[in-house]
């Protein structure tokens, strides 16, 4: 029996080792690919209860904000038509002082204005 084997034998031995080679490598691979998708699925269905968590708890926080808001905002409204109110009163009980603080009011602004615009005048 001859044992020798002819270039041509030797290269499909070859070509046939390299396939399995090739085959086994691909099929490691996908396992690879597929074992990685896997765990990707598996950490994005653990990490949506969480993300969903926060999206809620965000989302109270934002309404409690909201809330907060409009309830200083009405606090600000009725503590503006209650000094309306006295300011009114004050006026029409003692119309010669209003008048009088009103023009004091109003010179010491303009003061204020005069002094302002002429420091103005002088850094140029």
């Amino acid at each position: 029996m001859n044992t020798t084997k002819t270039p041509s034998q030797v290269a499909d031995e070859a070509r046939q080792t390299a396939n399995d080679a090739v085959e086994t490598t691909r099929a490691y691979a996908q396992n690879a690919v597929n074992a990685a998708g896997e765990k990707v699925r598996e950490l994005r269905r653990d990490a949506e209860p969480a993300v969903e968590q926060l999206a809620a708890r965000v989302q109270q926080a934002v309404q409690r904000g909201i809330d907060a808001a409009s309830t200083t905002s009405a606090r600000a409204q009725r503590r503006l038509e209650q000094a309306a109110d006295v300011t009114g009163r004050y006026i029409s009980d003692q119309p010669v002082r209003s008048v009088l603080i009103a023009a004091a009011a109003g010179a010491a602004i303009t003061a204020l204005i005069v002094l302002a615009s002429r420091n103005r005048r002088d850094d140029y």
